[in-house]
């Protein structure tokens, strides 16, 4: 699989310069490689997209609101190293404080989330690029519970917010009276976004936590993890995903693949 797409890689993306308005989904290479068999899949109308860790590396962000609620209840921040290990390993949970209700941990730590130190994952610009040029609808759903203003100030920085459709985040979970099943649960606001956005076929959401699969999965959606880090795409894979990427350029080849870029 990692060699096919490499190769697809190179295809498509060698000796393009992309800009914002590269005609690239109408008349660049793509539109030469020989059409995925085999595939029955609807046309895909929509793009769930998780924000902090799949949509921008903010990796600096993460640390810094993760310490923030540590200290909020009652311990001491860790070190960057210690913060990457458990990170990667999925293990901050074994930071938290004995006498904290983890549920209440998480639920502070998203609150404490801003952007300040964001980038956007590589190949994130191309691949916004190419859907919409296939007008596709693309929604930010973000397990934060701040203001969706933030990250639409933070797209804005990086030139990206024309590309998106919608910004929802978990302060609209209290706007509209959802409920979480599990914590992190997104299928409420992607069920609304769905039908605000008059989405009826086919709809792929792209995370990096178990939580933003499982949201998608009772959506009805079709999943992709993203990771830069592998241990966490194998926690996904451990979990049931079955599509895995490193990046967004990962994403199209594997998009292109299932027969979802048409």
């Amino acid at each position: 699989m990692g060699k096919i797409i490499d190769s697809l890689k190179y295809i498509i993306f060698s000796g393009i310069n992309f800009k914002p308005d590269d005609d690239f989904a109408e008349n660049g290479v793509m539109k030469n490689l020989p059409k995925p068999e085999g595939k029955k899949v609807a046309r895909l109308e929509l793009i769930i997209l998780d924000y902090d860790q799949t949509t921008v590396e903010n990796i600096i962000d993460f640390y810094e609101a993760y310490c923030q609620a540590l200290r909020i209840h009652g311990s001491n921040c860790v070190s960057t190293q210690e913060f990457l290990t458990l990170l990667r390993e999925n293990r901050l949970g074994d930071r938290i404080p004995m006498e904290v209700d983890p549920t209440e941990f998480w639920k502070t730590f998203r609150r404490v989330y801003v952007s300040r130190h964001s980038k956007p994952l590589r190949g994130l610009r191309e691949f916004l690029i190419t859907l919409k040029r296939l007008n596709v609808k693309i929604v930010v759903i973000s397990g934060r519970e701040t203001s969706p203003r933030y990250i639409l100030w933070d797209l804005r920085n990086h030139g990206l917010d024309r590309y998106i459709d919608d910004v929802l985040t978990f302060q609209d979970m209290q706007v509209y009276g959802f409920k979480e099943e599990f914590l992190f649960d997104k299928s409420d606001l992607i069920r609304y976004v769905k039908k605000k956005h008059g989405v009826s076929r086919e709809i792929v959401c792209i995370g990096d936590y178990i939580a933003d699969y499982y949201s998608c999965v009772k959506s009805g959606g079709i999943f992709i993890g993203i990771n830069t880090f592998p241990e966490r795409n194998r926690d996904l894979e451990k979990a049931g995903v079955k599509m895995l990427a490193r990046d967004f350029y990962d994403v199209l080849v594997i998009m292109y693949e299932e027969g979802l870029l048409r």
